[in-house]
């Protein structure tokens, strides 16, 4: 086995042994996961060492954790809903021994990211004026939509939301009943999407990390008839300076990480005029395009 395999597993087993990580050792095991990352972009580590590691972290990668949830894929993909929807509220593991990978895992530049976007989110809809029409695109559970509504009750703007996942679907109508006059919902695949609505906003929070470039053209330019005109597109995108990479690669969650120039360039093909912006943190980036 490879070295750095080896004395990685070692670690982690001896780490799960000790009832996870502690505050003061959360630099430690990050570099640990840079180092067994650089090993496999090496070629350096096989898959059956990779499971070995993987095996070593035991009930840390069950679903009573986030890391465990987003190893497992119980949806059949990473990122999904819940997984989205246990960042946003900070869910901790109802198993006390499991409960420090958990707090690691929310330390992570990555919750923090995603929690921000939501704000992102929010700062959008309030420059919106009363009867717009907003299109979310991969709209996950759906807490955006339930805290900003709740913020802003009085508030006439109307989304059609887009997540090609049932469960998805059903888990952020449930969330958001009390508002169900201003969202409508539609289970669809967003690479077939029709619709014969025109927006004045089309938000995709964290679907177009998950396409090639050419399906991120692609779909982009299939919204264009949807955009009403000074409408906007705004894209989240992971940065190719995430510093929670390697973990997340760790868990399986790959994406297509992108910098500002490559977004403007994407954006540029697919016939918008685009600037980028980014949350606080500098790991989701939003790029924002209007009609050319």
């Amino acid at each position: 086995m490879d070295g750095v395999s080896r004395d990685f597993a070692a670690y982690i087993a001896a780490m799960v042994s000790r009832g996870g990580p502690q505050s003061s050792e959360y630099g430690e095991i990050t570099n640990w996961i840079a180092c067994f990352d650089a090993a496999k972009r090496a070629g350096r580590v096989t898959a059956e060492q990779e499971c070995h590691v993987m095996s070593s972290f035991g009930e840390a990668v069950s679903l009573d954790t986030v890391q465990g949830f987003v190893y497992q894929r119980p949806h059949g993909y990473a990122g999904d809903y819940e997984v989205i929807d246990r960042i946003y509220t900070h869910w901790l593991s109802p198993m006390e021994h499991l409960r420090a990978w958990d707090e690691y895992f929310h330390a992570q530049a990555v919750p923090h990211a995603v929690r921000n976007r939501k704000e992102f989110l929010h700062t959008l809809l309030d420059q919106l004026a009363d009867g717009a029409q907003v299109l979310n695109l991969g709209s996950g559970p759906g807490r955006c939509m339930l805290e900003w509504f709740d913020r802003n009750p009085s508030r006439e703007i109307h989304i059609d939301c887009v997540d090609m996942d049932s469960n998805a679907i059903g888990y952020a109508q449930s969330l958001n009943s009390r508002h169900l006059d201003r969202i409508r919902f539609s289970c669809q695949n967003v690479l077939r999407l029709r619709t014969e609505r025109r927006y004045d906003l089309i938000w995709a929070a964290g679907l177009f990390d998950y396409f090639r470039d050419s399906t991120f053209v692609g779909v982009v330019k299939r919204l264009l008839p949807a955009l009403d005109d000074g409408g906007r597109v705004v894209i989240g995108n992971f940065s190719v300076d995430n510093p929670t990479r390697a973990y997340m690669e760790l868990g399986g969650w790959c994406l297509n990480h992108r910098t500002p120039e490559q977004l403007l360039e994407l954006m540029g093909h697919a016939g918008l005029r685009a600037v980028v912006d980014a949350e606080p943190e500098g790991v989701n980036l939003f790029t924002m395009g209007t009609r050319a």
